[in-house]
């Protein structure tokens, strides 16, 4: 039997809007739609401490849309979604008007669950594998622990995770996941003040991000066999590295990037001034803001990890709200 799921990511930066149906029995997942807004619901929250009206104003209108999305699915084909799953991650944990906010949700009919940050990362690890199959396509290793990484806007999720296989399939295995606050918004209003950034305030940046991170790599937990970065940091980084006109997300799951393509692109964009940033093939103009940010914490994340290179997947948080929706994940 499968149920329609409608999974909605309420992001620091972007608010996103998975439709799909998911097999109640083996966990599979077909995707129906997908959509993105950027609304940086997260923008002057450091230095306000609260979401603004404008940024408000903006997510009101995502949801909006993603609920007419929903309704034109559903008349399209004549089957409701039998469940709708909103999540607020950073932005949200940390604004003191989240309440208030949520409550504007409810006025639009849509119930805002507010994740902590182990939760994020659980579910980020379970979309991510859904993505990778043991045949076909990229696969992800059974042999020894895989690192996935999600640099949202107003923080970064690791975890260090293994693939078990048995009678029900692949399923995850959660070694050690953390929450970190180093997103990319946060990291860009910290930190880059100017326009382009100073070789000061990059600097500045990087010292920040490995004090921040640096301790989740300590210790003796198994070195992982390969690293999977997920969402818009991690994409955006193919996307440009290879000057994509025309975004195809299935030609850029499964890509690899080495640290030596990275360090290029983000030294490319840093040299940049915001407003041709934003004219910069392969890089949506509206994270043009923070994309430097999000690429210095995942900069730091493979250099601590020792890791040469990443694999870009594009299932992520999204598929992981939309499996547990169904087949909760105990790790």
């Amino acid at each position: 039997m499968t149920v329609r799921v409608a999974a909605i990511d309420l992001g620091t930066v972007t608010a996103r809007l998975l439709l799909a149906e998911v097999d109640g029995e083996g966990g599979g997942i077909r995707e129906l739609g997908r959509f993105l807004r950027i609304t940086h619901l997260g923008e002057g929250l450091l230095a306000t401490g609260s979401i603004g009206e404008a940024a408000l104003a903006r997510e009101l209108a995502a949801c909006r849309d993603f609920l007419a999305e929903m309704d034109a699915v559903s008349r399209r084909d004549g089957r409701p979604f039998e469940r709708t799953v909103a999540v607020a991650t950073s932005a949200m944990r940390d604004a003191r008007n989240a309440s208030e906010v949520c409550g504007a949700l409810r006025g639009l009919g849509l119930h805002v669950e507010v994740i902590d940050g182990l939760r994020e990362a659980r579910l980020s690890f379970l979309g991510t594998l859904s993505g990778f199959p043991a045949e076909g396509g990229p696969s992800m290793p059974t042999d020894g622990p895989v690192l996935t990484i999600d640099v949202g806007g107003g923080s970064t999720e690791l975890v260090l995770g293994s693939v078990e296989t048995g009678k029900e399939g692949a399923r995850p295995r959660i070694l050690k996941g953390r929450s970190f606050d180093t997103g990319s918004r946060r990291v860009t209003d910290r930190f880059l003040k100017s326009d382009p950034p100073t070789a000061e305030e990059m600097a500045s940046a990087d010292r920040w991000l490995v004090q921040q991170m640096q301790g989740y790599f300590e210790g003796s937990d198994a070195a992982p066999r390969k690293a999977i970065a997920v969402a818009g940091t991690a994409t955006s980084a193919v996307s440009v590295r290879d000057g994509t006109a025309e975004y195809d997300p299935w030609k850029v799951h499964g890509a690899t990037v080495t640290q030596g393509e990275l360090d290029a692109v983000l030294d490319a964009l840093a040299g940049m001034p915001l407003s041709r940033r934003r004219r910069c093939t392969g890089l949506e103009p509206g994270r043009a803001p923070v994309i430097l940010g999000g690429l210095m914490a995942l900069r730091t994340v493979l250099r601590l990890a020792d890791m040469e290179a990443f694999t870009v997947s594009e299932t992520d948080i999204l598929q992981g709200i939309a499996l547990d929706a169904v087949c909760p994940f105990a790790a």
